[in-house]
């Protein structure tokens, strides 16, 4: 599988916060490391990626303008509820914009239910909506998924997996579904933050069979193995 070069840097982004929070812990500073309106970042962050990766449409130009306003509001910008307020007008100006510029409603051709929710090559998406993508008589040879207030349904019960290979998962404020067939044996790391992690998976594959190698990350989230 091919390096995604998204995997990356959510991975530095992690890897940076868990220094910065450590260093707190340890005293090198005495730092607050959250402020007003930081939950607006899960809708900003997601929304700014699908830019980044699939390109600017109508649905994440809405998602990434509400939550800097949330974030502006949250941030005391705005006050008596300006921030909220501006949200219609911001979206009518955005509907103009399409309509003038011919915005793309969609990531790609494999469909988008959400702010962002789709497949492109090895990775697929959901944030704030839904994504259930198939392997039927497919070879499989692994992917990512980044399920951010949204979830990712991941059917490989009728797939063809004819080597190792590695699936990694990201569910922050969502939720992973994965479905194995029962010829391969699987073999998962997780690494959970406030967040829930279940394998009932039950292989039933001979000692040579391959493995699937889950790697899993949930912040304030859930994946489900079976």
């Amino acid at each position: 599988m091919k390096r995604n070069w998204l995997t990356v840097i959510i991975g530095l982004l992690i890897i940076v916060g868990g220094i910065l929070y450590g260093c707190n812990v340890l005293g090198y500073w005495d730092t607050n490391l959250s402020f007003d309106g930081w939950w607006a970042l899960f809708i900003i962050l997601p929304c700014v990626l699908s830019m980044c990766t699939g390109g600017i449409n109508l649905l994440n130009s809405i998602g990434a303008g509400v939550g800097v306003l949330l974030l502006l509001s949250a941030q005391g910008v705005f006050r008596d509820n300006l921030g909220y307020k501006l949200i219609a007008p911001l979206i009518v100006i955005l509907l103009g914009l399409n309509l003038v510029f011919k915005l793309p409603t969609k990531m790609n051709k494999e469909g988008n239910n959400g702010i962002f929710a789709g497949s492109r090559g090895d990775t697929h998406f959901a944030v704030f909506g839904g994504n259930k993508p198939k392997f039927d008589d497919v070879v499989f040879r692994g992917v990512n998924t980044y399920a951010i207030f949204g979830g990712i349904e991941l059917m490989l019960k009728n797939s063809t997996i004819k080597r190792d290979c590695t699936v990694n998962v990201y569910s922050i404020f969502g939720n992973t579904d994965i479905t194995l067939p029962e010829n391969v044996r699987a073999y998962v790391t997780s690494t959970p933050i406030i967040g829930s992690i279940q394998n009932t998976f039950k292989s039933s594959a001979l000692q040579n069979a391959p493995t699937v190698y889950i790697r899993v990350l949930t912040v304030f989230g859930s994946a489900d193995i079976r």
